[in-house]
């Protein structure tokens, strides 16, 4: 670890570069570390964290290769612009999303893989991350110039499982969707306005769920290419779920299904 006080020039460099994206939090920042996936450019301690955290946290940015700088509680607010760091800040360098052909060359046998279509709120984002990893979902595709990209909000309201789940971008989603159909996977869009309900429809095979923008839905382009469209049965006066939400209950369904038919 690298004393502050000896390395002025540097942590100034550090403290100016706000235009980067920051993550920050003792367990975002731990399993980033852990996962080894998102690369680290500057990870910041306190000098006062506890011992304990403390050598936890040098033992996995030592396995990593990441150097470690110990500042002032201060200088970490001033850094990643929030008091709410516990400690702990890292400065990244661009997420590393897969492109197609490592996509396809990579992707699990009988998987189930999630594509977002212009989602825009980075915190719906995150939450569809947490529950996709947690829920037996393989792969998660994005268009490589939709509004929502892997930044400090995704990776904490993912509390840190985007280090975990395989993400790919392309510029041609229609593409990609027809290229897992002639692999055999069924495509399925999520749509409120959908007939058939979601308990209805068979995960057990490989299957491409489509899940829209938060107010216009799946593109035209995509939902021509899906084989059926399902609905989450609701009551209540509220028609509609957010978009994580209903993400959520639209994995655990797939899993539920493919769980008990094992």
């Amino acid at each position: 670890m690298v004393d502050s006080s000896r390395r002025r020039g540097r942590r100034r460099e550090v403290m100016s570069s706000h235009n980067r994206c920051w993550i920050w939090g003792r367990n975002v920042v731990r399993e980033t570390l852990r996962a080894g996936r998102w690369p680290i450019l500057e990870l910041l301690v306190s000098a006062d964290l506890e011992e304990k955290l403390l050598n936890e946290v040098q033992r996995l940015s030592d396995r990593k290769g990441v150097e470690l700088l110990a500042v002032s509680d201060a200088e970490l607010t001033k850094a990643c612009r929030t008091g709410e760091h516990q400690g702990l800040a890292a400065r990244m360098a661009p997420f590393p999303c897969q492109g197609v052909d490592e996509f396809l060359s990579t992707l699990p046998a009988d998987a189930v893989v999630v594509v977002l279509d212009r989602l825009q709120d980075p915190f719906n984002f995150g939450a569809i991350i947490r529950s996709a990893s947690t829920l037996g979902i393989r792969r998660l595709v994005l268009g490589a110039h939709g509004p929502v990209d892997v930044n400090s909000q995704v990776a904490r309201s993912s509390v840190g499982a985007v280090t975990h789940l395989p993400i790919a971008r392309t510029d041609d989603l229609a593409r990609l969707v027809d290229l897992l159909r002639e692999q055999g996977y069924q495509v399925v869009a999520a749509s409120e306005k959908a007939r058939v309900p979601l308990f209805e429809a068979d995960f057990r095979q490989p299957t491409v769920m489509i899940i829209g923008n938060e107010g216009s839905g799946i593109s035209s382009e995509l939902l021509s290419r899906c084989d059926v469209s399902v609905s989450i049965p609701m009551s209540g006066r509220v028609g509609s779920l957010n978009a994580a939400v209903a993400a959520g209950i639209l994995f655990y369904e797939m899993r539920r299904q493919r769980i008990t038919t094992k």
